[in-house]
């Protein structure tokens, strides 16, 4: 009798096999991306696939977001777009990141703006209001600001562990709460892991580029109170650039000088 009901029984557990592989492929494709589900999906692919360097950011394989962009610069290499997936930055990454976004184009057009303006305002560095006067403040604004981004970005950042890229929030959101998340960067950052912290990288570095002034400065602006408000401008022009890099993608497309994402 068992050696009669044994095709039987066969039969039914060949049966039953499909059905429970589909129910199985059903349930695994409703449940949610996860960076669990990511990993693992993206061991599974070809050696050749993977990524030359798995210590630079890396957008999902299988999901390239739409407004993802290709780091043409240093300063764009220092930012990550909206639903980019960034891994987190070595210290080597840092330093060499921060460096080259220290003395990017984008950092040398803040240098003319600073000194245009302390120029324009005949405001500290005091160096007059002659043409002369001019160059003098836009060689001080370049060493105050390298100085700074150095310290923070290369020095600061790594033995913090915190991660000196600015994220973009990005279209979706009105100008305001964008202008305002930008601005706030400068006291509100991510560390490695992703959590919201004080921004200490950032006001260290400006804090110590502007105490190095008193080397290079006139006399009249070395004080204790001019060092005070010396800092206060750096921090000021740090949320200015922010601000900047969160909309500057968009200018450029209103203006038809960049593609639409």
């Amino acid at each position: 009798m068992l050696a009669a009901m044994a095709p039987l029984v066969a039969a039914q557990t060949a049966a039953a096999t499909p059905s429970a592989n589909l129910a199985a492929a059903s349930l695994s494709l409703q449940l949610p991306d996860s960076p669990g589900s990511m990993i693992n999906s993206s061991s599974s692919q070809d050696t050749a696939d993977a990524p030359e360097n798995p210590g630079e950011p890396q957008a999902a394989p299988s999901s390239q977001p739409p407004n993802a962009r290709t780091k043409h610069s240093a300063h764009l290499a220092m930012t990550i777009a909206p639903n980019e997936i960034a891994q987190p930055m070595s210290v080597h990454e840092k330093i060499v990141g921060g460096a080259k976004d220290s003395v990017s184009l984008f950092a040398a057009t803040g240098w003319v703006f600073s000194a245009g303006w302390t120029q324009l305002t005949n405001g500290s560095p005091n160096y007059g209001t002659d043409k002369g006067a001019y160059g003098q403040r836009l060689g001080a604004a370049a060493v105050r600001n390298i100085s700074q981004d150095i310290i923070g970005n290369c020095l600061f950042a790594p033995l913090l562990h915190q991660d000196p890229r600015y994220y973009i929030m990005g279209r979706g959101n009105n100008f305001f709460k964008r202008a305002v998340y930008a601005a706030t960067r400068t006291i509100v950052t991510r560390t490695d892991s992703g959590h919201a912290t004080p921004n200490i990288a950032l006001l260290a570095g400006d804090a110590a580029g502007a105490a190095i002034t008193v080397t290079y400065y006139p006399a009249k602006n070395t004080t204790f109170p001019e060092v005070a408000e010396t800092f206060g401008g750096s921090v000021g022009g740090n949320a200015v650039g922010f601000v900047v890099t969160e909309f500057i993608a968009d200018a450029l497309q209103y203006a038809h000088l960049k593609k639409r994402d």
